[in-house]
């Protein structure tokens, strides 16, 4: 058999069928067979190869831009998750088009163009001003570069600008213009009517079928969370403070070493009188002569209301010079006239606090907390050793947190990680990192490891128990299913009374009749437009109003479980000279959003393939 193969082989007709099936795989494998991309290239676009270099380039520089922009640096299947090596890749394919267009075009810069924009560019320059050939290559060398690339790279620039010149002179269409600024600008007004949850609430109690049938429909609803109970003991400095007693000569010894920061500068009370004429000022200079007091001055020129108080005050909180001087040199209860930015005015001190000190009793807790964290930042790192001996050897953390005063908390945690809001002594950003922990730990282990949250912070815990989610039983949720049925009928008949008001509305009620029957009445809500400006309706409901003209009608379902019923009552359409921001947008990108979508469109007539083994290289892909 294998000779009768052999002499087969040598035969014309196997000759023919070998060449039928080169023929074959040319036609339907040439670009995994034949045309197989080298380790250099990363894609090729048309005839245009993306090279492993300049999508390296391109790449570290978006990654770079992210970073900057996030403060993220992803890696591997993130940085592809956040889209960034698709981002540089599209970047150079788009590119890569654009040069394919102006090699048939012969567009570009010629040698000689390219030099005079060489030594034109002052990244080249010396401290003259002139081209500086050991300034270029410094520059190039800093940016990897060699000269031949970077002049090939102004080459295809130039080009590029040249497609680009095409589109300057594109502009957008008028009728663009007014359809954008009609979008942002033109105004509805409508007459509506809230219908409240409360006037339509169902109390009934549903027929056990019917609540079987409810409860099987809506088992979801009625479905656990896995929960796992947890020993949590936070180790931070604040906790271990808490646990820690300072005694009263310590803290009576403190408070004579830091007797400087008690001190406490003078402080007036300061209120005053603005003097309308000078008349009033009159009257405040002869009462000053006289002796008489402030209330007997304001009195005397009729100024009662007049009086505005600026607050117990230092000297040094007075950001107004003359202010500061004249009430900080009066008398308890005196009063003084002195010139303003407005006028005359009149100062009056009714009350001061002698500088002195704070006393012990007053900052006492203030130096006991003080104290205690002092001490408890020194400990930290012993007290976290105990910890993990304790739990290395399989004794209860409980016993090493008693020792210290640490709280330890029985908790029934979930994945929302909401029972942690309870624990004052966890950083408020802990919850996430807690519950991943928690959750990613086997119900096997015996060990669990320590949570680090930073800054000398770390949580401890033991999983005692696991208790999956599961779907419960009508008994176990009686109570609750018959709510959430109450609440289910209320929301359809409030929905069927929309319904059928809106049914009126457009057979031609008024919408006064219609609230009527739902012993409703309806409210104006004054002009507002598209984006809501100006509108105290929520925000569904001012989009709805612009599906329509004058006399369209709707209801619309609201976050708050309300439902607007609303008929349009004015339509005001946009002036042509409306500023809007929306058109002069469009208008000012126009030519650049043209541009890129015609390179694009050349990009996806080219064709794309990329050679996924270099770009996994370059991402840092397993």
């Amino acid at each position: 058999m294998l000779d009768n193969f052999r002499n087969f082989g040598r035969s014309w007709i196997a000759k023919i069928l070998l060449g039928i099936l080169i023929i074959a795989v040319a036609g339907f494998g040439i670009p995994s067979v034949f045309l197989d991309l080298n380790a250099n290239t990363v894609a090729r676009v048309g005839d245009q190869n993306i090279t492993l270099r300049d999508f390296q380039r391109v790449y570290q520089a978006q990654l770079n831009q992210f970073v900057q922009q996030t403060g993220i640096m992803p890696v591997g299947q993130d940085a592809v998750a956040y889209g960034v090596p698709n981002a540089a890749l599209v970047r150079l394919a788009n590119e890569a088009s654009a040069d394919m267009l102006t090699q048939r075009l012969g567009l570009g810069a010629s040698d000689a163009r390219l030099a005079q924009l060489v030594r034109q560019d002052p990244s080249f320059s010396s401290a003259l001003g002139l081209f500086d050939s050991r300034e270029f290559a410094a520059m190039l060398r800093q940016s990897g570069y060699t000269e031949a690339e970077y002049l090939n790279i102004q080459r295809k620039l130039a080009g590029r600008e040249q497609v680009g010149f095409i589109f300057d002179s594109v502009q957008l269409p008028q009728v663009a213009l007014d359809i954008a600024r009609s979008y942002e600008n033109d105004q509805r007004a409508v007459d509506y009517v809230e219908l409240n949850p409360v006037l339509f609430a169902v109390s009934d109690v549903p027929e056990e079928a019917q609540l079987e049938q409810f409860f099987s429909e809506n088992q979801n609803r009625f479905r656990t969370v896995e929960t796992r109970e947890i020993t949590l003991l936070p180790l931070t400095v604040p906790a271990l403070a808490a646990g820690i007693e300072i005694g009263e000569a310590e803290i009576a010894a403190e408070y004579e070493r830091t007797a400087a920061q008690y001190a406490v500068d003078e402080r007036r009370t300061i209120h005053q009188l603005p003097l309308p004429d000078a008349e009033s000022a009159a009257i405040f200079e002869a009462a000053l002569l006289a002796g008489e007091s402030f209330a007997s001055a304001v009195s005397e020129a009729g100024l009662q209301t007049g009086v505005s108080a600026l607050g117990t005050l230092t000297a040094a909180e007075i950001t107004d010079p003359a202010l500061a001087q004249a009430a900080f040199g009066l008398d308890e209860g005196g009063y003084a006239v002195i010139e303003g930015a407005g006028g005359q005015r009149v100062v009056w001190v009714s009350a001061i606090a002698p500088a002195g000190q704070r006393p012990l009793e007053e900052v006492r807790d203030q130096i006991a907390q003080s104290l205690a964290q002092a001490r408890a930042q020194t400990m930290l790192l012993d007290v976290y050793d105990e910890i993990e001996e304790a739990r290395a050897a399989f004794r209860p953390m409980a016993d090493v947190a008693a020792a210290y005063g640490l709280e330890v908390h029985e908790v029934a945690l979930t994945r929302d990680g909401a029972q942690l809001a309870a624990i004052d002594t966890l950083p408020q950003d802990a919850a996430a990192r807690i519950v991943e922990a928690v959750f990613a730990a086997s119900e096997e282990a015996r060990f669990t490891p320590a949570v680090n949250l930073g800054s000398n912070r770390t949580v401890f815990f033991e999983l005692e128990s696991v208790s999956p989610a599961r779907d419960q039983t009508l008994d176990e949720v009686r109570d609750a299913a018959i709510a959430a049925w109450q609440d289910a009928q209320t929301e359809i008949a409030m929905t069927r009374a929309a319904e059928e008001m809106v049914e009126a509305l457009d057979a031609g009620s008024d919408l006064f009749s219609v609230a009527a029957a739902q012993g409703q009445i309806p409210q104006a809500s004054g002009t507002f437009t598209r984006n809501g400006a100006q509108a105290l309706l929520d925000a569904d409901v001012t989009q709805a109003a612009f599906q329509g003209g004058e006399g369209y009608s709707g209801y619309v379902p609201t976050q708050e479980g309300t439902i607007v019923v609303f008929e349009v009552t004015d339509v005001i359409p946009a002036s042509a000279d409306t500023p809007s921001q929306a058109a002069q947008a469009l208008s000012a990108n126009f030519a650049d959003l043209l541009y890129s979508s015609f390179v694009e469109g050349l990009r996806q007539d080219a064709g794309i393939r990329i050679n996924q083994d270099a770009f996994n290289l370059v991402v840092g892909i397993e």
